[in-house]
């Protein structure tokens, strides 16, 4: 894993959920192996409802002019 960001994000139904959006090194990886191995390591560490629910892997993380990530944008992924 290379850079990541996690907030929270509203569902549907208006329930709060924690996402996750991460830019990983390498290119070819599983990302239903890789989601799996994030979620358990966030778990043993954190308590268990602070894990993030939902994980999506993306080439680049949106960033600001000052090189910031830009949380506005990830909203919108």
């Amino acid at each position: 894993m290379r850079e990541c960001a996690v907030f929270a994000a509203e569902l549907p139904d208006r329930r709060m959920t924690l996402k996750a959006v991460v830019v990983m090194n390498d290119a070819s990886f599983d990302a239903t192996d890789a989601t799996k191995m994030l979620q358990d390591f966030v778990k043993a560490k954190l308590l268990p409802y602070k894990y993030p629910r939902e994980i999506k892997f993306i080439d680049e993380l949106p960033k600001t002019g000052t090189g910031k990530i830009d949380r506005q944008a990830l909203l919108r992924i």
